[in-house]
């Protein structure tokens, strides 16, 4: 199915990165939509995206009118609908929802809460038009550090930690594609005996938990390691109010020796870090996740340090990176990150 991603306008690249390691990489970018092939319905993981449409069709404004008089409306009519021209006057929009009522057998209006929702965006260069799938309303904000059992300060903001999640392309828990011959012959079958395994997200650095909460909302396994026992106990509190299951260690993030497939990291970026010089925990680090890695870590660098010399030092690879602004004397930098 050809999809349309409604994005936030706060970070358009990340936004687009965050879909496209979900979704798949091939997607044309239109202002702030973004239009792909996908037969994947996992919306609610995504962090940035306003809304997702089925794509419905794309032309020039002069020929708009002609196109909704040729259109099969009828064939994604169900039981009521409405007309959305975001940015537009009611005027305009009614104009438009008059033309598409024409075309359809026994319409029904219904302005809130339709059955049908037909948008059109209208773009520099094109109208497009999609229906409606799902509008994406989360409330990371409910989740920020301050609202926390587990209070720290410098918790990184949630939309972002799942973002950050979203760009190792980590897969959730789906149904198994076994054939349905092999899986009746199965004594006691249930549908729900037969999943694929669910992904693991490590957090060497989990500091309260914030990143481990955004996977483990998701559906992902989470692992979390942390050098400091207060912080450690700071995240099993958050963990447990949010009912998420979960595995904490005490542990040198520079010292992990176990295979690690999927990573996520906001690097402390304290200068008191336990007395640590930041760039060698951050270079030491590097170093032993070379050995360890198996498929992709996204990490958050600090702004003050030259992130480029480090992965290159440690001979891992970035493949994508991403500036992310706090404030006027900080930035971060989000790079995703392979063996």
């Amino acid at each position: 199915m050809q999809l349309i991603f409604q994005l936030s306008k706060q970070n358009i690249e990340l936004n687009k990165a965050e879909i496209t390691a979900i979704f798949g990489s091939k997607s044309k970018l239109i202002d702030n939509l973004l239009i792909l092939d996908s037969k994947e319905k996992y919306f609610d993981r995504l962090a940035y995206t306003k809304a997702v449409y089925q794509f419905l069709f794309a032309c020039k404004k002069s020929e708009l009118k002609s196109k909704i008089l040729h259109f099969n409306w009828n064939k994604h009519y169900k039981k009521n609908f409405c007309v959305r021209v975001p940015g537009s006057n009611d005027a305009f929009e009614r104009e438009i929802a008059g033309l598409v009522w024409h075309k359809i057998k026994n319409p029904k209006v219904q302005l809130r809460n339709s059955k049908t929702s037909f948008y059109f965006f209208f773009t520099k260069k094109l109208v497009i038009c999609g229906l409606l799938i799902k509008e994406l309303t989360e409330r990371f904000e409910d989740r920020k550090a301050h609202l926390m059992p587990g209070l720290f300060h410098a918790a990184m903001h949630p939309r972002l930690a799942r973002c950050m999640v979203n760009l190792t392309g980590i897969t959730q828990t789906r149904p198994s594609l076994w054939d349905k011959k092999v899986r009746t012959k199965v004594r006691g079958f249930r549908p729900a005996h037969f999943f694929i395994k669910k992904g693991t997200i490590v957090d060497p650095f989990c500091g309260a938990g914030g990143i481990l909460i955004e996977a483990g909302l998701i559906g992902l396994n989470v692992i979390g390691c942390d050098i400091d026992a207060e912080m450690l106990k700071k995240a099993e509190n958050n963990l447990k109010h949010f009912k998420i299951n979960y595995k904490l260690q005490k542990a040198d993030a520079t010292k992990l020796n176990k295979k690690i497939n999927y990573l996520v990291a906001d690097f402390p970026y304290f200068i008191s870090t336990k007395g640590r010089d930041l760039e060698k925990l951050y270079s030491d680090f590097l170093i032993n996740l070379k050995k360890i890695l198996g498929k992709r870590a996204v990490i958050c660098f600090p702004s003050f340090v030259n992130h480029q010399k480090l992965i290159k030092k440690a001979k891992l690879k970035s493949r994508q990176e991403f500036v992310y602004y706090l404030h006027k004397s900080l930035s971060k930098t989000v790079c995703v990150i392979e063996p």
